[in-house]
């Protein structure tokens, strides 16, 4: 008869099944630590902003459309880029998975907003994407010889220092109306009044925010003897067009489209065809003098031209490297001015360069 291998074998030993507890406990423990992780991983949010690339859109009449004057058909081959960028702060998951992808920028929140809430920062960026399309259609207007009135300018903050005097107290997008009484309208009447105080007064603001005025002290802080806010403030005009040009970008915000809406202006209203069939993207703010300046993002924005076909990129000079550095086969074109984008233009084939008149602004 044989005797059954259980029987054989005898009690289990003390040692071995201890052991084999401390590991299914602890195997346990281990398993429980790494599911909570994964779980809490979708809720905890961290300090960052995530830039990646967007979208290329033609700018044509669904985007454009001008009433009143002759307008020329064209290839509608300028495209306008964007990218997309987080507005709240993305949990760990998204974070780690941007940190993975070289086509994706993460930068720290402060680096790109300061201590401003998204709200606020968007609110600014709407500003700044009408006030981009107001000067894209002045500049375009006035280089064809167009009479385009200045009706006048405001003052909008632009930054506010993380811990400075003016943190908590005032928001970006605000509108500064006023200081100490003193009505303001561009972004140099600001720092004579506040330098008119000494460190530690409370200076008066009047703003404007979200369709509510209101009049915010700020205590001066000190740079070195003088006193300062801690805000940075830029100009924003206001003109009046001899007829009525829409530029529809959806809930797009932001000021860099101004070169290209400057350039789809144009292009609408002089014959011919500024890209000679090219697709060609474009992105720079414009300024009232026709200067073009930097966006940030060009990295996503030139991937962005690549992969939507377009076979030349306009950005401006300060950000050539970074468009260079990812554009693939595009070819890169890094302008200053709305003269040197139009002589790009023209090297690709496009049609002759309008003629810039001898007439500037009108006054209003």
């Amino acid at each position: 008869m044989t005797t059954p291998p259980d029987a054989a074998a005898g009690p289990p030993r003390p040692g071995r099944s201890r052991r084999r507890r401390i590991v299914n406990v602890t195997a346990s423990l281990l398993l429980g630590v790494v599911v909570t992780f994964l779980v809490a991983a979708a809720f905890i949010r961290v300090p960052y902003v995530i830039v990646s690339p967007g979208a290329a859109t033609a700018l044509d009449r669904h985007v454009v459309t001008i009433s009143g004057p002759p307008t020329y058909p064209h290839a509608q081959r300028l495209l306008f880029l964007t990218v997309q960028v987080t507005n709240q702060d993305p949990n760990l998951y998204r974070y780690l998975f941007a940190r993975l992808d070289n086509t994706v920028s993460v930068q720290k929140k402060q680096d790109v907003i300061g201590c401003a809430s998204y709200a606020a920062n968007a609110r600014l960026n709407d500003l700044l994407m009408r006030d981009s399309q107001d000067t894209a259609k002045d500049v375009a207007l006035t280089r064809l010889g167009y009479p385009v009135a200045h009706l006048g300018d405001q003052v909008v903050i632009a930054d506010v220092a993380c811990g400075g005097p003016s943190d908590h107290h005032l928001q970006l997008g605000d509108l500064v109306t006023a200081v100490d009484g003193h009505p303001v309208s561009q972004a140099a009447d600001v720092r004579p009044l506040v330098l008119a105080h000494h460190p530690g007064d409370t200076v008066h603001l009047t703003v404007r925010r979200g369709g509510t005025t209101l009049t915010v002290g700020v205590r001066a802080g000190h740079n070195g003897k003088a006193a300062y806010l801690g805000i940075l403030t830029q100009t924003l005009g206001s003109w009046k067009f001899p007829f009525s040009i829409t530029i529809d970008t959806q809930r797009v915000s932001g000021p860099s489209a101004g070169l290209a809406f400057t350039l789809a202006v144009i292009d609408n209203l002089t014959p011919g065809d500024l890209t000679g069939g090219h697709r060609v993207a474009v992105t720079g703010t414009i300024e009232p003098d026709g200067t073009i300046g930097p966006v940030g993002g060009v990295a996503q924005k030139a991937i962005t031209a690549e992969r939507n076909g377009a076979t030349a990129l306009i950005v401006p000079i300060d950000e050539a490297k970074d468009a260079h550095a990812h554009a693939g086969h595009l070819r890169v074109f890094s302008v200053r001015t709305i003269n040197d984008a139009l002589t790009a233009l023209h090297q690709l084939g496009g049609a002759p360069i309008p003629a810039s008149p001898s007439t500037t602004t009108t006054g209003p």
